[in-house]
């Protein structure tokens, strides 16, 4: 066969491929996303009657119908260290809605289906439909977006407005590149969408001002709408310190030292760095293996976008956006973590949303250049979905002991009081306060009395059990130590995070 033929040939295969072929693939597998994006979108509001996590109780009593807003901002929101939008908006929802445990998983399940709506809206009109679609259905499988889609915390709101003003970005930098001004209410969008994001979450908060910045390179490489940029992001980030460096003051001040010598700080998470690192890809992706493969094909499909665009590079806006929001915002928490470790898995949520912008990109661009590149996509969905099946924590009634433990001690023990070792609770005495009064009956009169060295022998003297809202084998050594104890007998255990027990005090030995 001569070289003619066998391009003759080869022309054919691939005339033959992109008229029949290439569109049979594309709608298997947008009929694959449909159908498991549909799957996980029911999945986001399948758990809605389970019980709370710790910092799901903490915050509902926040949001209680029983408190007033001046009670809660000034005995609980003034105090705790995390930014307080997500709390005033549930305050105003359990106005308007029950106070259950339904309706306020439900309220964030809403704001996470909102993030796949704004997704599909505020998409750049340059992108095509296909495009769209798998940034959506992205959002839409992430197991970890879906299992925490409906926690009673801020995730769901900040990564609803992650998406927006990154988006929203989107369609700045476009309308810049077209040599025109963005309007007024286009910046007033973009700065007022990153003021709430900034107060939903720290990470969130971060992540608006990377993207601020990118933004302003963006306006001056245009030359346009530089002013507007550079203003409107000091606006918001004055409006921010009000809060938000006040706060975060707390996280480098040592508040003493331990026996050793060592400064202690009141941030608590101590996990080591590496540990925390890999827990976090583990949390993110489901497996080790799987971001192995992720990690590997994206850089490849980097590459090849690179050698691709050349000179043209920069103007990809939508590839150098979410390069720079990942690559900044892990690059922050590396440095901060050299003091503070803020490796925390749950944290890196509202990072996802530019992950996804990022692949979404990508398998955009290799579908474009080879339609068998485009499979990548149901299987990363359909992986996703088995990593879901195996979240054992949707299918627990309760996520904490705090539940059975009340049981016990009012149905079982019908205990009077109870002390509680606010050591290592992490919340204001007040919030913990209306956090333990919620697991006990409204007909029930059970003292909560915050331990001390002083009233720690009413647990020998009057038989008042001790409780731990928090316990772990450390704990327990750091308790008797302190206080100089031995528990009477083996303690209770309720849901591996909480136990009660009573005390005697300490036997002296040799």
């Amino acid at each position: 066969m001569t070289k003619s033929s066998v391009s003759a040939v080869w022309s054919v295969g691939k005339e033959i491929f992109s008229r029949k072929i290439a569109p049979i693939i594309t709608g298997v597998c947008i009929g694959v996303s449909v159908l498991l994006s549909g799957y996980m979108l029911l999945m986001r509001f399948a758990h809605l009657t389970n019980g709370f996590q710790y910092d799901e109780l903490y915050s509902a009593v926040t949001a209680s119908p029983d408190l007033s807003f001046s009670f809660v901002w000034e005995n609980m929101l003034l105090h705790d260290i995390n930014l307080p939008l997500f709390n005033i908006l549930l305050f105003i929802w359990n106005r308007i809605f029950p106070f259950t445990q339904v309706s306020m998983h439900l309220f964030s399940a809403l704001l996470g289906t909102a993030a796949l709506v704004m997704a599909w809206v505020l998409a750049p009109a340059y992108w095509s439909n296909l495009k769209k679609w798998i940034y959506v259905s992205l959002l839409s499988c992430s197991f970890i977006l879906v299992g925490y889609g409906a926690i009673v915390r801020t995730y769901s709101l900040s990564v609803l407005l992650m998406v927006s003003f990154s988006l929203w970005a989107l369609r700045l930098i476009d309308t810049m590149s077209q040599g025109k001004t963005p309007s007024v209410s286009q910046w007033l969008i973009f700065f007022f969408v990153g003021l709430l994001g900034s107060y939903s979450h720290y990470f969130c908060a971060g992540l608006f001002f990377i993207t601020a910045l990118v933004v302003f390179i963006y306006a001056c490489f245009y030359k346009v709408g530089r002013a507007w940029s550079f203003w409107g992001t000091g606006v918001v980030f004055a409006l921010w310190c009000l809060w938000g460096v006040v706060k975060t003051l707390h996280f480098f001040v040592p508040v003493g030292t331990d026996g050793a010598g060592a400064e202690v700080y009141k941030w608590w998470f101590g996990t080591p760095v590496a540990k925390a690192t890999f827990d976090t890809l583990l949390f993110l992706f489901g497996s080790i293996t799987l971001f192995k493969i992720i990690t590997f094909c994206t850089l490849v499909a980097l590459c090849l976008w690179a050698l691709s665009y050349k000179r043209a590079l920069f103007k990809q806006a939508d590839m150098i956006l979410p390069l720079a929001q990942i690559g900044l915002l892990i690059g922050v928490v590396a440095l901060v973590s050299l003091r503070v470790n803020l490796w925390m898995d749950r944290y890196f949520l509202p990072l996802l949303p530019a992950l996804f912008i990022l692949l979404s990109g990508l398998l955009d661009y290799l579908q474009k250049n080879a339609k068998l590149f485009l499979l990548l996509w149901p299987l990363l969905l359909w992986s996703w979905v088995q990593v879901y099946w195996t979240q054992e924590y949707l299918w627990w009634p309760e996520y904490t002991g705090l539940h059975d433990a009340f049981v016990h001690l009012t149905q079982v023990r019908k205990a009077k009081k109870v002390l509680v070792d606010t050591t290592n609770t992490g919340y204001p005495l007040e919030a913990l306060k209306q956090m333990l009064a919620y697991y006990v009956p409204k007909d029930y009169t059970l003292t909560i009395e915050p331990l001390t060295k002083e009233n720690i022998s009413q647990s020998w003297t009057r038989d008042v059990p001790v409780l731990l809202p928090l316990c772990s084998q450390i704990h327990m050594i750091i308790f008797s130590a302190t206080h100089l104890v031995e528990e009477d007998k083996p303690l209770l255990l309720f849901h591996r995070d909480t136990c009660v027990f009573t005390v005697h005090p300490a036997t002296k030995k040799g």
